[in-house]
């Protein structure tokens, strides 16, 4: 056993005899590291006190050798690459770690410690282990003064407890001799004074007694000016008197000393108190912790973590990739696989299978939709069982990174009011639109928000002192607090450039910014050093050793000093056996910048080659590695790995993670040389699964594109089979058309059409391709559509194909706008429920609820449209259809339109607009005409004049109508019919009805009466509904109010009192107070009075 010696010469023994410690340096190195008792002695710290604040050029190197040569000494029989157990790397410098026998001062005060009362043996003990003076050869330096006072005085305390200890034991005569060798080497001490009075009271001698006390009054009058303290002046009268206790009181005791470092944390208590109030909460409270980089939430809540450990808490955390190459849900993979090794998933397993293992061999996944819904469902259930053992903490840290996938599983999770308190920490500033939804999807819960600002004055101050580890003076700590902004990574990063370079530097010399000053803190280190800190960096912010050590073109030991170097340096922790991470998100991102484009791509290409050796089930993490080393030598290995990655995200139901693979896989098959070029196969394979995961993920328009690219190989190869694939796999149907309004790909069209005409389809394949023509053309070409969906539904239907007779009867809606089939006139939305049912797709059942939705709106049914929405809506959230999820805002907008609250219309339109961003639609056109269709209620259309006229349309006759509207409202009528020079027929598809009012309304106010007649007898059909109602998303008012406006122009009174009635019963029903003003104006004004557009 290895024992060390400072309580006199510095020595050191194992079982073999005596250690030899090296020269001076090395052997004060040591005694540093046994100065601080355990505690980590940052780097800067030894070099300055090593070399008096003058180092050499080489101090961090040099320091290094004196390091590895004591660890040699220390542990002679350690393995090659094993960790140092006695002599440790610990950021941000080295610490010993020896039991308190390992060192003879240590074990010194552990005998004293644990001898208050008793124990005159061990005081014996504990005493003989003193050989000379502490410290004896480094007692001149100003680094070791603290410690060797501190051990002296507890060597006499020690020796007045032993004199106690005498006295207790009976051996009065001995107890004098000790008491008054204590008065002659410490005459100030009053507890000698003391303890040699009672011994000599003890021992018959009460003059002698007395004396001692005048002469110790003597003492500390003349050479203090002090009278007694109250343990002299008790003991004095009760020897005048003769009550001195049969026992003698006990000497006082010092105070024990923890040797073990107490983790450090400042400040922050206002917010810990918040955290600790909530665990006092039943239910599902829920903290968003947002501060800037380096503002401490991670401190914050590593601090928490103990409070709730401390309490019995169960605690899980996960942290959202702060690089890519991470597998999609990464935070829940983390959480989930950690509380399994203590709580076993049971029947949930399987269900987790795509989370608790990186095998793809388990059973084959459902549809996305429901299988990713299955899979959030056992995520939720599992931790429900979790709770079961006892309280549940779930800490996700930097969601600003999190995917759309780690998102969802949240807020299900959250939205399901399990009994868990859960902790969300994050970037402000870095919040994107996924997040901020989150942020609204959470906001019914009412969560508790914290915000970390910097630190104050005072807490600036004592974080600069403890890590610098000197009292800068006042100037220089407040330029550091007001240069930093009290940001505590920034603070502890200038504090470091304060120890090393001084006040000079750290205050003037460095710019302003927290890289700059990392940047030069790292100049310090060898350039060995940084290298291997940069490949670290290209690894990511965690990095495994031994892929480090294979992808780097060095020695192994090379790397592994290297790495200790940025431990020490407080660059890198060691989270566990055989890892390194960066201490801070920044200190990685800064490595990782500062190397050129040319370097990051042969090394992430090196560090990829390890990982295939390594780890090749990673393959998330390969891909990202062979993505950012593309080039044509590595764009095989970049595709197959992309192509892996995107069937483990697939697995997981990530459609976001799927199509970014998937999009590297088709970059790196354009990088394939000619002579290993992808095969058209391979090429439409991976478009197909692309598109079929962008409809998945709702971005129709991205899906879309991607299956013409697909098309476009295949017609380039004049290969018909695989246009057959391509443009018959559709199986996701969508609430909103997935293409732009009024655009048709002719060429797509014609490609349908010369296929349709091929004799030998199967049946089921010429019926896909007749959907996919009736989506492709829509209302552009009423009639072909209509035969097409006439057609399919009459092949789906001989089929007996439910699924099929489900896509169908989306593109009889989507293309011809009837809310019921071609064939015998079945309610489009009461058959999608029953396919529903029939096939457990809910996709079709949601789809059901929106078209009946539809029919309700346009009949201003605002019950049955709010029950139908909530279904739509309640599927949408739970199988994450975001095309849905956007159609239902536009929904939410127009109940509200229809009951007259605007205010919150425009609050959901612009939700919806969001998503519909997010899901690829055009999504400024929609709000362009949700907006115009608010503004024309107030009567206010005038002011979007010039929005309409910058709409970029691919069918501008349809604008042309509401850029009249405009017009008009700002006193423009010739402007507007010349607007209207080139219309079209309306299309007869889902807008008709929109369409056709607003062309009611503009006819109307431009008193045109031989367009009148026209247009009133195709709008007559929708008399006693809601103008555009049967959308679900925009209305115009009552139509009645239309026609009426139309009969007035057409001569038409009686007609039109009759319309004007209805539409005042239909407004009423619905609330709006602008159409209820409307329509009771024109009841009670006679029509030859009433002033069409007033």
């Amino acid at each position: 056993m290895l024992r060390i010696r400072v309580l006199g010469t510095l020595e050191a023994e194992d079982e073999s005899g005596a250690v030899d410690l090296g020269g001076p340096r090395q052997r004060a190195v040591l005694a540093l590291l046994l100065v601080a008792r355990g505690e980590v002695v940052p780097v800067d710290r030894l070099i300055d006190d090593l070399w008096h604040g003058a180092p050499p050029p080489r101090a961090v190197g040099a320091l290094q050798a004196y390091i590895s040569n004591l660890r040699r000494a220390l542990e002679p029989h350690r393995a090659p690459r094993a960790d140092s157990t006695v002599l440790v790397s610990r950021a941000p410098g080295y610490a010993l770690t020896l039991p308190p026998s390992g060192v003879d001062a240590w074990e010194f005060e552990n005998l004293v410690r644990s001898t208050a009362d008793t124990g005159r043996a061990d005081l014996e003990r504990a005493l003989s282990l003193w050989r000379g003076p502490a410290f004896a050869e480094v007692a001149g330096e100003h680094w070791a003064l603290t410690e060797i006072a501190r051990l002296e005085e507890l060597r006499v305390v020690a020796r007045e407890r032993l004199v106690a200890a005498a006295l207790a034991s009976g051996d009065a005569a001995g107890a004098v001799l000790d008491a008054q060798t204590l008065t002659r080497e410490h005459p100030l001490r009053e507890e000698g004074w003391r303890l040699l009075a009672l011994a000599l009271h003890r021992s018959g001698r009460q003059a002698d007694a007395l004396a001692a006390l005048r002469e110790a009054r003597g003492r500390l009058a003349n050479e203090l000016g002090l009278d007694p303290g109250p343990a002299l002046t008790e003991l004095e009268r009760q020897i005048l008197t003769g009550t001195v206790p049969a026992a003698p009181a006990p000497a006082l005791a010092a105070g024990p000393v923890d040797t073990t470092p107490a983790p450090w944390f400042l400040g922050r208590s206002e917010e810990l108190a918040t955290l600790t109030d909530l665990m006092a909460d039943p239910g599902t409270p829920v903290v968003l912790l947002g501060g800037d980089a380096g503002s401490g939430k991670s401190s914050l809540l590593r601090r928490f973590r103990r409070t709730l450990h401390s309490a019995g808490w169960q605690v899980a955390v996960g942290r959202c990739p702060e690089v890519d190459g991470a597998p999609p849900a990464w935070a829940w993979v983390e959480i989930l696989r950690a509380l399994a090794e203590k709580v076993d998933p049971g029947t949930e397993t399987a269900a987790l299978a795509p989370l608790l293992s990186d095998d793809r061999s388990h059973a084959a996944r459902p549809d996305a939709p429901s299988g990713r819904f299955l899979l959030h469902r056992a995520v939720a259930d599992y931790i429900r069982t979790v709770r079961e053992h006892g309280p549940l903490a779930v800490v996700l840290d930097d969601v600003h990174r999190a995917d759309e996938d780690t998102l969802a599983i949240l807020v299900r999770l959250a939205q399901q009011r399990s009994p868990i308190l859960l902790i969300l920490a994050f970037r402000p500033d870095e919040v994107d639109p996924n997040l901020e939804n989150c942020f609204a999807d959470l906001a019914s819960l009412q969560p508790t928000r914290i915000r970390l600002g910097g630190l104050g004055p005072e807490d600036s101050a004592e974080l600069i002192r403890h890590v610098a580890g000197r009292d800068p003076d006042p100037d220089t700590l407040r330029a550091l607090a007001d240069r930093t902004g009290g940001n505590p990574f920034y603070l502890q990063e200038s504090a470091r450039l304060l120890a090393s370079e001084g006040e000079l530097v750290a205050t003037s010399e460095v710019p302003e910014g927290v890289r700059d000053v990392l940047r030069r803190r790292i100049a310090r280190l060898p350039e060995l050093t940084v290298s291997v800190l940069r490949l670290a960096a290209v690894v990511g912010r965690e990095s495994d050793i031994d892929v480090l050590t294979r992808a780097a073109e060095i020695d192994e030991d090379a790397v592994f000093d290297a790495l200790e170097s940025g431990v020490i340096a407080g660059l890198l922790g060691e989270p566990r056996a055989g890892t390194v991470r960066f201490t801070h998100a920044l200190v990685r991102d800064t490595l990782y910048s500062d190397l050129t484009r040319l370097r990051r791509s042969r090394w992430h290409a090196r560090v990829g080659t390890a990982l295939e050796e390594l780890r090749p089930h990673d393959v998330a993490a390969l891909a990202h590695h062979f993505t950012e080393a593309l080039s044509a030598a590595t764009a095989r290995q970049a595709l197959d790995h992309n192509v892996a990655a995107a069937a483990q995200a697939a697995d997981r139901y990530a459609h976001d993670a799927e199509i970014g693979f998937l999009d590297n896989a088709l970059r790196a098959a354009d990088r394939l040389p000619p002579d290993a070029a992808a095969s058209v196969d391979e090429r439409i394979e991976l478009l197909t699964e692309l598109s079929r995961t962008q409809l998945a993920a709702g971005s129709g328009l991205a899906g879309s594109r991607s299956r013409r690219r697909a098309l476009a190989h295949a017609r380039d190869a004049g290969r018909t089979d695989l246009a057959i694939r391509v443009l018959a796999f559709v199986d996701t149907p969508t609430p909103w058309i997935n293409r732009r309004y009024g655009e048709v790909d002719t060429a797509v069209v014609d490609q349908i059409e010369a296929l349709l005409r091929h004799e030998q389809l199967e049946p089921a394949v010429r019926c896909r391709l007749l959907v996919t023509l009736a989506h492709e053309i829509g209302a552009e070409d009423h009639e072909r559509t209509g035969s097409a969906v006439r057609e399919a539904e009459t092949l789906a239907r001989d089929l007996d194909d439910p699924v099929l007779l489900g896509l169908v009867l989306c593109a009889v809606h989507a293309g011809t706008g009837s809310p019921t089939s071609t064939l015998g006139d079945h309610v489009i939305g009461d058959e999608l429920l029953r396919i529903g049912d029939r096939t457990q797709l809910p996709v079709f059942t949601m789809l059901g609820h929106h078209l009946l939705a539809e029919i309700a709106s346009g009949n201003g049914d605002i019950p049955a449209i709010e029950h139908h929405m909530g279904i739509q809506s309640e599927l949408a959230d739970r199988y994450q259809f975001q095309q849905a999820q956007a159609t239902r805002e536009m929904s939410r907008a127009m109940v509200a339109h229809l009951t007259g609250d605007l205010a919150a219309a425009e609050r959901h339109y612009g939700r919806g607009h969001e998503l519909m961003t997010r899901a690829g639609l055009d999504a400024d056109s929609v709000f362009a005409l949700a907006q115009f269709t608010l503004r024309l209620t107030e009567g206010r259309a005038g002011e979007l004049e010039a929005v309409i006229e910058t709409v970029d349309s691919a069918a501008p006759d349809v604008i042309a109508d509401l850029h009249a509207l405009a017009l008009l409202g700002n006193g423009k009528p010739d402007r507007a019919r010349e607007v209207r020079r080139h219309l079209r027929p309306v299309r007869r598809d889902f807008f008709h009805s929109l369409m056709m009012s607003l062309r009611g309304i503009v006819v109307a106010q431009l008193g045109d009466r031989d367009e009148a007649a026209a247009v009133h007898a195709e709008l007559s059909p929708y008399s006693g509904q809601i103008g555009g109602g049967d959308t679900a998303a925009f209305a115009v008012g009552p139509v009645d109010t239309i026609l009426g406006d139309l009969e007035v122009l057409l001569d038409r009174p009686e007609d039109a009192r009759a319309h004007y009635a209805a539409a005042r019963e239909l407004a009423e029903r619905c609330g709006c107070p602008a159409w209820v003003e409307a329509a009771r104006t024109r009841v009670t004004t006679h029509p030859s009075e009433f002033q069409v557009g007033h």
